[in-house]
């Protein structure tokens, strides 16, 4: 699971959402916030990590990229 976000910090300001040039994210109608849905389609860019203000969230990488 490349992407996690942690709703402790979250402040929902969608940039993830925005930035991501995958579209991993995608908002969750009941509570507005980001999600990560499409994992699988990440390309580990870092995107969403460098420009969430509150650092939200985690991304792990897979082994074979080290």
């Amino acid at each position: 699971m490349p992407a996690k976000i942690d709703y402790k910090k979250c402040i929902g300001c969608k940039r993830c959402y925005d930035l991501c040039p995958m579209d991993v994210f995608t908002i969750d109608k009941e509570t507005e916030m980001p999600k990560a849905t499409y994992n699988e389609e990440c390309w580990h860019c870092g995107i969403c990590w460098m420009e969430c203000p509150k650092r939200a969230i985690d991304i792990t990488y897979p082994a074979s990229m080290w």
